[in-house]
């Protein structure tokens, strides 16, 4: 069975490693190092050995002008699309980056998309947060015909918080009860879109206006989508409420992502700018 391969959740690898990202798969393997001891591991990335590419990316702009080149290869979209210029200070306009849907959905259908509204973050004691722009981006999917939105609440790690208090932000946890409130509206928003809604890594939600618990990397849809089968078992590297099954990440986190989200949970390259 044929594996597929992840690229990737630790960084984004079509915005800023483009480059990279071509070498390895021109020279048919990846040398990934470990996300712990700089280790490193070489991943087979021979279309004979590729089951699905999962793309993760806030910008695609690079891979589109370059889309012939993945023409033997089944592709899957994670598409990030939140719009909040001052959590998100070097990631693309909101218009450049709809237009991106619009082409992926053309070139590869949008079946092939997952749209993720991820994470919904707050701050200044909850009086601010990133959901302004939510409806428009919606109203934007269903008319390319995407069915599928992910999202989650901020996860509030140690580093993100600190990195947040730097920059003056200081992001704000809201109550389960405030969350289920939000939750709902969202779910209701997507449902009169036909789109439907999963939480990813937040189980305390799930079932909230129908919402269903995410599987990101799901073998089932990849099998059908491509036509053959695919490894269905959960990911054991994933976190315990992850539902994604398994694949092999070609990302690292030493890898850091020019877009400095505020919030990154990972490798911001710069959290001064």
């Amino acid at each position: 069975m044929r594996q597929v391969i992840s690229a990737s959740r630790r960084t984004d690898l079509p915005a800023h490693y483009y480059g990279w990202l071509v070498d390895s798969f021109r020279a048919g393997v990846a040398k990934v190092s470990r996300p712990y001891n700089r280790g490193v591991v070489e991943v087979d990335l021979r279309p004979e050995s590729v089951h699905t590419i999962v793309f993760w990316s806030k910008n695609f702009r690079n891979l589109l002008d370059d889309r012939q080149r993945w023409s033997d290869f089944n592709l899957y979209f994670q598409f990030t699309l939140n719009n909040c210029p001052e959590l998100e200070p070097n990631v693309p306009p909101l218009p450049e980056r709809l237009n991106q849907l619009h082409e992926i959905a053309r070139e590869w259908r949008p079946e092939r998309i997952n749209w993720r509204f991820d994470p919904v973050v707050f701050w200044d004691d909850g009086r601010k947060n990133n959901l302004a722009d939510f409806e428009q981006i919606a109203d934007a999917a269903a008319s390319v015909g995407i069915h599928r939105c992910t999202f989650s609440f901020m996860n509030h790690y140690a580093k993100t918080r600190a990195r947040g208090k730097t920059l003056g932000f200081d992001f704000y946890d809201p109550p389960l009860a405030q969350k289920t409130e939000i939750a709902s509206w969202l779910a209701d928003l997507l449902s009169q879109r036909k789109i439907t809604l999963s939480a990813c890594c937040n189980p305390e939600i799930v079932g909230v206006g129908g919402i269903e618990p995410s599987r990101c990397i799901d073998g089932v849809l990849l099998a059908r989508l491509a036509g053959e089968p695919c490894d269905r078992r959960k990911d054991p590297s994933q976190r315990g409420s992850c539902g994604c099954t398994r694949s092999v990440e070609i990302g690292s986190y030493w890898m850091t992502c020019a877009h400095a989200c505020r919030y990154c949970y990972a490798s911001p390259a710069t959290i001064g700018t």
